[in-house]
């Protein structure tokens, strides 16, 4: 999270997934756009009687609710906010694809999938794969 507020200035709200854009009944309690991460996977598999290798699969919601369309009818600057949010996916895989420290292996971007919803804000999952190792005594 502390990498995409550095990286990705015009996200708006940035916290862990826990159901927020699943508000349907009323606005979601986050402020667009957002990024909300959950891991999704988490895979071990053992090196050594201490060791084990962890392969972590995770998710980015993305959600913005541009008041706009981005018809062809549409102004040119109307099209342009609607469709910002591919502008801000490309940002948070720039800010993600890559990153490592020595906590984890450069992180590998997997996946986009794309959520239909009723009530216009657009919303996708970002997914991203990293490994690190956990040492028992």
């Amino acid at each position: 999270m502390q990498r995409l507020k550095e990286k990705v200035p015009d996200l708006q709200y940035i916290a862990e997934d826990w159901g927020q854009l699943d508000f349907y009944e009323e606005r979601p309690p986050v402020k667009f756009p957002c990024a909300l991460l959950s891991v999704s996977n988490a895979a071990f598999t053992s090196e050594t009687y201490t060791v084990r290798q962890v392969q972590l699969t995770f998710q980015v919601r993305v959600a913005d609710a541009p008041a706009v369309s981005g018809t062809m009818a549409a102004p040119e600057s109307y099209r342009q906010r609607a469709f910002a949010i591919f502008d801000l996916m490309d940002g948070i895989g720039a800010a993600l694809y890559g990153f490592e420290t020595d906590a984890f292996s450069a992180i590998e971007q997997k996946a986009i999938t794309n959520f239909s919803r009723e009530d216009a804000i657009r919303e996708y999952a970002m997914t991203f794969e990293t490994r690190y190792a956990v040492v028992s005594e």
